[in-house]
């Protein structure tokens, strides 16, 4: 449920509405969910203009923004950058940047650190706890590693065959 909507309901249409504006994902892999034929600047700035009708211009000052608000250095030259430029770390803060972007009311962050090294998964979830604190964003973080769940988790289900256990 989201709100007093049954998600499971809603058709291919009613769907498309909610993700991304009001659900947003980051997954597992960076570099699996950035195309990598287009620029982080073409990918970011073609979002908000899809999905918030913003004019190109407007679209690249807010991308900019956002790489900045995720603590990537040099936000102008990271625009111009493809995927296979950056490393793991900075390549999951874009995909940060471009999930809150929209403002959703919830983050699925699908073990967002487990392919990075133990210093960058501390940045990346200091990050997300920054985030969410400053928002009205939920998160709703899977993770494996019950340590994480701990250090960043209000609340921990842990879940066995689909099913919640504890």
């Amino acid at each position: 449920r989201l709100r007093d909507i049954d998600v499971l309901t809603l058709d291919e249409d009613d769907m498309r509405e909610i993700r991304g504006s009001k659900i947003a994902m980051l997954f597992q892999d960076p570099h699996s969910a950035l195309d990598p034929v287009f620029t982080i600047g073409d990918q970011m700035i073609e979002l908000l203009q899809t999905r918030k009708g913003m004019s190109k211009r407007d679209a690249r000052e807010t991308s900019i923004k956002l790489l900045d608000r995720v603590g990537i250095a040099s936000p102008e030259e990271r625009m111009k950058a493809h995927p296979h430029e950056l490393s793991g770390g900075i390549a999951q803060r874009v995909m940060v940047a471009m999930a809150v972007a929209l403002e959703p009311e919830v983050l699925l962050a699908d073990e967002p650190t487990s392919s990075l090294d133990v210093t960058v998964q501390a940045q990346v979830l200091d990050l997300l706890a920054s985030i969410v604190a400053d928002t009205t964003m939920g998160m709703v973080l899977i993770t494996h590693n019950l340590a994480v769940a701990v250090a960043i988790a209000d609340r921990i289900a842990v879940m066995y065959a689909g099913r919640m256990v504890e």
